[in-house]
């Protein structure tokens, strides 16, 4: 059985290789996580005229750029979705699972004036021991911390941007992938902290893939899918190119010695 592996975290690739050969398959190939994603969620012309694809994912956010029709930038922030459940958690005393939950069904990345009186009840960490009450929040409050993280996490972003050299004009595109563009009202946040278009990349052209799969946090695996069906060339299998260089020999040398003697001297 073969496979095709992405790394999407940074993890080294020898240790990827590894785990999946561990589980008696055969790695086909190899694709980095923009590349696959890109495929999915990207047009041709997008990638031709030039976009840039923000990965949001657990722990880490990727920023790339494509222009040419091809990845042509890459750098990865440190923040992920996680970060913003574990914020969550410690605001609020609950466990990591209740505050992702909060933060799928409750949270969002825009504010509104009735977010002060909706209430979220909050299950405290001692209240599943049996020792305690569940309290409640204000969503308010909630969509508090998760609007703190996020102005961080694009702030990193729109450095990368800048670094990347991703200028030009304002109309040029963002899109938003992973399981953090997942969040209510993410593409409307972004839009306004990084000052550019903002759309959420969802996989296309797949036929009957299940709507609970037709997300952005099932880019990447839709674009490995499209990735297998090119017959993809592994890079690791390619022979070394060899160049030949041609020397003078006799009397030709000799020639250009003694023209590189008269022309110091």
């Amino acid at each position: 059985m073969h496979i095709h592996v992405v790394a999407a975290d940074g993890s080294p690739v020898r240790n990827l290789d590894l785990c999946v050969r561990s589980a008696h398959l055969e790695v086909k190939s190899i694709i980095a996580s923009p590349v696959a994603t890109g495929l999915a969620c990207l047009s041709d012309e997008e990638r031709e005229l030039g976009v840039a694809l923000v990965e949001m994912g657990a722990g880490i956010t990727n920023v790339s750029l494509f222009a040419g029709g091809m990845l042509v930038g890459l750098t990865s922030i440190p923040i992920g979705a996680q970060d913003i459940t574990d914020d969550i958690a410690s605001a609020f005393g609950t466990r990591r699972q209740n505050a992702e939950r909060m933060k799928c069904f409750h949270g969002s990345a825009n504010a509104s004036p009735r977010d002060n009186h909706d209430m979220i009840p909050v299950m405290p960490i001692s209240a599943e021991d049996g020792a305690g009450e569940g309290a409640q929040i204000t969503k308010a409050q909630l969509i508090g911390v998760i609007r703190q993280r996020l102005e961080h996490q694009m702030g990193e972003v729109r450095n990368a941007l800048t670094k990347l050299k991703f200028e030009g004009p304002v109309g040029r595109q963002v899109v938003l992938t992973g399981g953090g563009a997942e969040l209510k009202g993410i593409a409307d946040y972004a839009q306004q902290a990084l000052g550019r278009s903002v759309r959420i990349g969802r996989p296309r052209g797949l036929t009957a893939l299940p709507e609970a799969h037709g997300g952005p946090a099932f880019a990447t695996l839709a674009g490995l899918a499209f990735y297998a069906a090119t017959n993809p060339i592994d890079l690791r299998g390619l022979a070394p190119q060899r160049t030949t260089v041609h020397r003078p020999k006799g009397m030709g040398m000799m020639r250009k010695l003694i023209q590189a003697a008269r022309a110091n001297y």
